[in-house]
């Protein structure tokens, strides 16, 4: 098995470990995508760029699973629903380039261009990419300077432009709709414990009696984290929309509980039936982190939508033939051995070096746009 070195400038670095299986080689001028823009015009996109997408991905994954899911990871049905990892993989990374082409096409509805210090950025980096990389290693990825360009370009437009379609979209957000309350809560769960064989065992009506009796006199308490730390039980906080009617993760008796509660104040004992009890104490009236968090979630909901109207108006065509062409386990990746020296006085200019270069490629798309 020989083993490929790679370094990388704006993109995660890999090394390849290749695997002679018999694969075939693929026509990287073949057309993988046809699209029809709904204009009347129509686009492709080749199968020599939808396939160094894929095996960049592949390389991302690979450094970080390969270890533990070892070389046949690929072939596996990590999530249970009868797919393959590469299966999952291959269509998410379809899913990127197409909405990755659809924020380029609608880049002119916000009036965005890459400026010329932008290209020359994305040029820059994608010339370093290649210089930096052993000639084998770029084969097994199907890298060429242009896909490694038209990579970090279509990155650089998706960040603009879905920054800026965030942006439009804020304007119809209210303050009430993501306005956030938030709680400490101590659960005292008396659905059972589990023993030493692994079995649930039911809690005697004793125990549960006891597990009342502490979440009453933390209720009453006069100083709620030491009465918490003293019964040695843990708080966790939760937050939730002002006003809401229903929640997927909290019982909405204890949001009722909440409502009714000034900053600062600690609830009565709320007993959950089938679950236990509960004692909260609301932290923040409005938690200003976890508003601008909802906030954020809205506007990338808002921009969900839009992308779904945008896929809606083009035909988006895959050879299904030739993107099966493009595998995975029969090319793996690693990432470099970091080289161990007992020198002291060594130059640290090639680790600063290393450093560098282990960016991601979503990095060089925000450094691209601020420059």
């Amino acid at each position: 098995m020989n083993t490929l070195r790679v370094k990388s400038v704006g993109m995660a670095a890999v090394a390849a470990t290749v695997l002679f299986t018999g694969c075939g080689k693929l026509n990287p001028d073949a057309t993988l995508v046809t699209i029809n823009t709904g204009d009347g015009s129509k686009d492709t996109i080749t199968l020599g760029y939808g396939n160094f997408a894929a095996k960049y991905q592949q390389s991302r994954y690979d450094q970080f699973l390969l270890g533990y899911y070892g070389e046949s990871m690929w072939s596996s049905d990590m999530s249970g629903t009868g797919s393959t990892l590469e299966d999952d993989t291959k269509e998410g990374v379809m899913t990127d380039i197409e909405e990755q082409y659809l924020a380029k096409l609608h880049a002119n509805d916000y009036g965005i261009t890459l400026t010329d210090e932008q290209n020359t950025a994305i040029a820059d980096a994608a010339a370093a990419f290649m210089s930096a990389n052993a000639k084998e290693s770029l084969d097994v990825m199907g890298a060429t300077e242009e896909y490694v360009k038209q990579y970090l370009e279509y990155n650089t437009y998706y960040s603009l432009v879905s920054a800026a379609a965030k942006e439009a979209a804020d304007a119809d957000i209210k303050d009430e709709d993501c306005w956030m309350r938030t709680f400490t809560y101590v659960a005292f769960d008396t659905t059972g414990k589990t023993d030493e064989t692994g079995a649930v065992v039911e809690y005697t009506e004793d125990e549960i009696a006891d597990m009342k009796a502490q979440a009453e006199q933390l209720a009453e308490a006069k100083d709620f984290d030491a009465t918490v730390e003293e019964l040695g039980v843990q708080g966790q906080t939760f937050s939730y929309l002002k006003g809401e009617t229903e929640d997927d993760t909290m019982d909405m008796s204890i949001i009722t509980a909440a409502e009714s509660l000034s900053e600062g104040d600690v609830s009565d004992v709320i007993e959950v039936d089938g679950v236990g009890y509960y004692v909260i104490r609301l932290d923040s009236d409005h938690d200003e982190t976890a508003s601008q968090q909802k906030r954020e979630s809205l506007q990338s909901e808002a921009f969900d939508k839009l992308m779904e109207t945008w896929k809606a108006a083009i035909t988006w065509t895959v050879d299904e033939k030739a993107w099966a062409k493009v595998e995975f386990g029969n090319k793996l990746f690693k990432a470099p051995e970091v080289e161990e020296t007992t020198d002291t006085t060594t130059d640290t200019t090639a680790e600063d070096d290393t450093a560098e270069t282990s960016e991601d490629t979503d990095a060089t798309a925000e450094e691209t746009e601020a420059e």
